[in-house]
């Protein structure tokens, strides 16, 4: 009586066991039908076959059962590790309405003013803001009542700080990106009398279609320059993705400053800005963004065990192997021609790289772009899975998206089920010349769209858009 209730206990704990790897299963939702009917089955002839083994007389079957019953445990066990991870990891991620993004502001004066701090400040004082750094209205709540004057001309407005000792409200990010990029204005001529972060809630898009567009971009580590941008438009009926790369000097116009200005400029402000932007530069709707910072990109390369990199030529690399500036006097990477393996900073260096590149920028982008499906390329390999904890951590600080849960597992499911996506890599192009850009900072280095490029690219964006 006892030896059959251990036996009723140990079907019963292995019965537990193969739900929870079920449920688990059914909460992750990206395992296409006929795939969930597969491991169904496979679940009910492993489980019932067990069963029936380890309750027969014979010894030799009941061991049987034993073993059926073992690997069944494993297996589960397995499942609910990798699969359990990763939906904790998705609804930690994508599953909400709103994510947070940080906003660090200053409000500046000139050096020689006699104010020294904020709180001498009185109420009637005012104080103009630059309303295209990010967030500008909450910063403006977040500071308290003055009396507020906005700019949309930021450079200009810098230039008059310290000559007039006049009090200017702007995003530390773009404050650092006009000051480098000026030649007449330096951090010493200002004081800053107080710094502070705004945290906005951007909505999510909780939409899941069948043919959508991304927004991906990569921000440089000052976070002032969007230095990559590519536009990936998926139609899951058709199985194609389409890859549009553009340079980051492309010189559009942007509707929201009603100015024009490269894309790189736009790295300080919000994302949306310059979505909007390549929406009406290629006549398309764009449905999310992904938002990368390419220094976090180091952490996930080096977790990978490296990312294959195939060059046509040979180069040496213009920036030094170092995290956190654009140093020049370290050692520098050798890049030989063909298909090789690199680290993380080797990655971020080949990815930075445009001056000894024939084509400058525009080889960059498709530098840029190779590394990145090769990086997910690397992680949909079965390698990854002896460390897959470790990849999943490494995506802390990643990236920030309005990509939705339910859109991703929409994604994974599809490419289970038909894996021979067809993946389509298209770049623009243009001439190369001279604007006024960098957030009206001056005269800059642009590249002026060839429409030719521009409408070919276009026109096979909405061509897959448009299939049914």
């Amino acid at each position: 009586m006892k030896k059959k209730l251990l036996k009723n206990i140990f079907s019963v704990l292995v019965l537990v066991i193969l739900i929870i790897a079920v449920v688990t299963i059914f909460k992750i939702d990206i395992l296409p039908t006929k795939y969930l009917v597969y491991f169904m089955c496979g679940e009910a002839l492993l489980y019932l076959l067990g069963v029936v083994l380890y309750n027969l007389k014979k010894k030799v079957f009941v061991i049987l059962g034993i073993v059926l019953f073992i690997i069944g445990i494993c297996a589960n066990g397995v499942i609910y590790y990798y699969f359990g991870k990763t939906n904790k990891y998705l609804d930690m991620n994508f599953k909400f309405d709103t994510y947070e993004v940080k906003t660090t502001y200053v409000l500046l004066t000139g050096s020689s003013n006699s104010i020294n701090n904020f709180d001498e400040l009185d109420k009637n004082t005012n104080i103009e803001y630059y309303k295209y750094s990010r967030a500008s209205e909450l910063a403006i709540k977040t500071l308290g009542k003055f009396n507020y004057f906005p700019t949309d001309i930021g450079y200009d407005r810098l230039v008059r700080v310290p000559k007039d000792n006049i009090y200017f409200l702007i995003s530390k990010s773009d404050y650092n990106f006009i000051l480098e990029a000026s030649n007449d204005l330096s951090d010493s001529d200002f004081r800053i009398l107080k710094e502070f972060d705004v945290v906005e809630k951007v909505p999510v898009n909780n939409s899941t279609p069948d043919l959508y567009s991304i927004y991906i971009n990569g921000l440089d580590y000052s976070g002032g320059r969007r230095d990559f941008n590519m536009i990936a438009t998926i139609n899951t009926k058709t199985h194609k993705i389409v890859l549009t790369s553009i340079p980051r000097d492309y010189y559009i116009y942007i509707p929201a400053h009603d100015r024009y200005d490269s894309l790189t400029a736009l790295g300080t402000v919000d994302p949306e800005i310059s979505k909007e932007a390549l929406e009406k530069l290629f006549n398309t709707k764009i449905d999310y963004t992904l938002n990368l910072y390419t220094e976090s990109l180091v952490k996930v390369v080096d977790t990978i065990g490296g990312v294959e990199f195939c060059s046509n030529s040979s180069f040496y690399t213009s920036h030094d192997l170092t995290l956190g500036s654009y140093s020049d006097k370290g050692k520098k990477l050798y890049v030989p021609k063909g298909c090789n393996t690199y680290n993380g900073l080797e990655a971020l260096a080949i990815a930075r790289e445009r001056v000894h590149l024939a084509g400058g920028d525009r080889a960059r982008q498709d530098n840029c772009r190779q590394i990145l499906v090769n990086i997910f390329k690397s992680m949909a390999s079965t390698t990854t899975l002896t460390n897959y904890g470790e990849i999943l951590n490494s995506f802390d600080g990643l990236y920030t998206s309005n990509i939705n849960k339910r859109l991703l597992t929409k994604l994974i499911k599809s490419v289970i089920n038909n894996p021979n996506y067809e993946i389509i890599e298209q770049s623009v192009d243009g001439k190369d010349g001279k604007g006024i850009g960098h957030l009206g900072s001056g005269e800059v280095w642009t590249l002026t769209p060839n429409m030719d490029t521009v409408n070919a690219a276009s026109s096979k964006i909405n061509e897959v858009l448009n299939e049914k």
